[in-house]
């Protein structure tokens, strides 16, 4: 293998979030440039958690605001897709977002999958010095762009509407699924029974619920059920920075933690949600074969 071979076999994980979920846009783009867009290789879909989208950036090329991410509160999250970059597609990815201009700059970020992974990846945000202090309205056809992206993937689009919305503030994901001591009857119910957080129902989300002591924990699984109930809080910030302090959870940039805190897809009514809950970070316990707690003895 020569050496060019063996840079170019190198490989990025990038976190998109804005335009370049649309692999046409990026094609053309690409195509604009005589650039070959096939080193840009779908991996799987992630969120973003503790960071949410903004649009405070004009773009001349977009005439109009284009997309960026900023640290926020617990319960902000970013839904996007995790790709695969060669060296040279990751040599175009900073020509497109403008590094050499001081548009975007890289920026390593911890993004959570759907099946509760925590992965290490590259991602863009607007540069400090291009940031203005206004809201800035993508034009439609910028924005259908990422809610197109989105959609296609099954991810959810209310954050995106909340950002393009300015005088709506509310773009936290406030749900909470529990499954086991959290729930109405259990040992540390009282940890969230409190008025500014209402039970919603009983629902249920994708895994194997484990036996590990006198508490479960739940593990990913695509082809079994664990069974839990869903909250919703008036302060979610608050409630999981409670929560996490209870479930061993210290940060996603920690591999020690007992649970993870993950996002997680939830059938609630016949219908599917999104709600935060924590995935067992171990592998031991005897599985409650029924999937639900209160079933345990």
């Amino acid at each position: 293998m020569s050496n060019v071979d063996f840079m170019s076999s190198k490989k990025t994980l990038y976190f998109a979030y804005g335009s370049n979920l649309d692999f046409e846009d990026w094609s053309n783009w690409c195509h604009g440039k005589n650039a070959d867009p096939s080193g840009l290789v779908e991996v799987e879909s992630a969120f973003l958690p503790s960071y949410r989208l903004k649009f405070h950036y004009y773009s001349g090329g977009r005439k109009g605001g284009a997309a960026d991410i900023v640290e926020a509160d617990l319960g902000n999250i970013v839904p996007g897709v995790l790709f695969e970059l060669d060296d040279y597609t990751l040599k175009l990815m900073d020509r497109k977002e403008g590094v050499k201009s001081k548009s975007y700059r890289r920026k390593q970020v911890h993004v959570v999958t759907l099946d509760g992974r925590i992965i290490e990846a590259l991602t863009y945000v607007v540069c400090d010095e291009s940031i203005q202090n206004k809201f800035i309205q993508p034009t439609a056809e910028y924005a259908e762009l990422i809610r197109n992206g989105l959609s296609k993937r099954g991810l959810p689009i209310e954050f995106l509407d909340a950002a393009i919305t300015p005088q709506n503030s509310d773009s936290e994901l406030n749900r909470i699924f529990v499954y086991g001591t959290l729930m109405s009857g259990e040992s540390r119910h009282s940890a969230i029974d409190y008025p500014d957080i209402k039970f919603v129902g009983r629902a249920s989300s994708k895994g194997r619920l484990m036996h590990v002591s006198d508490f479960p924990g739940l593990i990913f699984n695509d082809t079994k059920q664990v069974f839990g109930e869903v909250y919703q809080c008036q302060n979610v910030s608050q409630t999981l920075n409670k929560l996490d302090q209870i479930e061993g959870f210290y940060g996603y940039q920690h591999d020690g933690s007992l649970f993870n805190r993950i996002i997680s897809k939830v059938e609630l009514n016949n219908e599917f949600i999104w709600a935060w809950t924590y995935l067992f970070n171990r592998t031991d316990g005897e599985e409650i074969l029924s999937g639900n707690w209160h079933d345990r003895d």
